[in-house]
C-alpha cells in the first residue's frame, strides 16, 4: 500500500486533536448563536421577503399534511 506510513501519520494527529478538543472546557466552546453567526448571513431586502414567503409555504404545507395524516382513517372491516 503506497504512501500507508502518511496516512496513519495523519489518523494519529486526527485522533490526537480530537482527544485535545474533548478535554477542553466548555466555555471555550461558542453557543449556538455564536456558532450561526460565524456561518450564516442576514438575508435583505427582496431576497429576505421571498425567503419568508417560502418559510410560509413551507409551513402551512407541513401543518396541512400533518392534520391529513391525523385524520382517523376508516376502519377496515375485520374478516
Amino acid at each position: 500500500m503506497k504512501n500507508s506510513h502518511e496516512t496513519g501519520w495523519a489518523l494519529l494527529l486526527l485522533g490526537a486533536a480530537l482527544l485535545l478538543v474533548q478535554t477542553l472546557p466548555a466555555r471555550y466552546w461558542p453557543d449556538n448563536a455564536r456558532l450561526l453567526a460565524i456561518f450564516s448571513h442576514p438575508v435583505k431586502g427582496e431576497a429576505a421577503e421571498g425567503l419568508a414567503w417560502r418559510e410560509w409555504q413551507d409551513h402551512s404545507a407541513a401543518t396541512r399534511m400533518a392534520l391529513r395524516a391525523a385524520r382517523l382513517q376508516p376502519e377496515a372491516s375485520q374478516p
